[in-house]
C-alpha cells in the first residue's frame, strides 16, 4: 500500500509535518534577520520582559497582555492600556478606545467566542514598539469547530502601558476553520 501525499481540495490550508516545520524554520529565520536588519530585540514567549522595569518579578506587557486576553476579566486587559488608547482589530474592523472601549471589546469578544486564547509564538522590540506573533484560537458559539489562527499584533508602548494596540488575522481563515460560511455575522443583540 502506498501512501497518498495529495492534500485534499477540500482544506487548502493543509500542510504535511515537514512542510509545516519547514516553514517555521524560514519563519524564523527571516524574523532574525529582519530584526538585525532593523536593530529590533528578539525574545520568545513568555520570557519576554518590559526593558523599563529591568529585575522586577512578574511578566512583561506582552505576556500580561496575552494572559488577559486567554483570562475572562476585561479589566485585566483595560488596565494594561493608558487611558487614551486605542485598540484596532482589522480581522472584523473594529476600532474601540480608552479602557472603556478596550474592557468592552474583551467583554464583546468573550459573549461570542468561547475559550478564547493568545499563544505568543515570538516577539519583536524596538523602543516602544513592539511587534507580537500569536496564535489566536477559540470557539465561535454555535459553530461546528473551533478555530486556531496566526495572528500579528503591533503594541505601541508610552510609559510602560499600551497606547496603540494594532491586531491582523485572516477572518475568512478564522470562519473556515470554524465551519462558517464566509459571509457569517454575529447574530445581532
Amino acid at each position: 500500500m502506498t501512501e497518498n501525499n495529495a492534500t485534499p481540495a477540500s482544506d487548502p490550508f493543509h500542510h504535511s509535518e515537514e512542510t509545516t516545520m519547514k516553514i517555521s524554520a524560514v519563519k524564523r529565520v527571516l524574523a532574525v534577520l529582519a530584526a538585525a536588519v532593523l536593530g529590533l530585540t528578539v525574545l520568545s514567549g513568555s520570557a519576554f520582559a518590559d526593558h523599563r522595569q529591568p529585575g522586577h518579578g512578574g511578566p512583561g506587557i506582552v505576556a500580561a497582555w496575552a494572559s488577559a486576553w486567554s483570562g475572562t476579566d476585561p479589566q485585566a486587559l483595560a488596565k494594561l492600556f493608558t487611558t487614551d488608547a486605542t485598540y484596532t482589530d482589522f480581522g472584523v474592523n473594529v476600532v474601540s478606545t480608552g479602557r472603556d472601549g478596550v474592557a468592552s471589546w474583551k467583554q464583546r469578544t468573550d459573549l461570542l467566542i468561547a475559550n478564547v486564547h493568545v499563544t505568543i509564538k515570538e516577539s519583536f522590540r524596538g523602543g516602544d514598539h513592539i511587534a507580537v506573533e500569536t496564535v489566536y484560537s477559540g470557539q465561535i458559539h454555535g459553530a461546528p469547530a473551533p478555530f486556531a489562527v496566526p495572528a500579528t499584533t503591533i503594541l505601541e508602548l508610552r510609559q510602560g502601558l499600551i497606547v496603540s494596540d494594532r491586531d491582523y488575522y485572516s477572518l475568512a481563515t478564522l470562519l473556515a476553520q470554524s465551519g462558517l460560511p464566509a459571509d457569517w455575522t454575529p447574530p445581532t443583540a
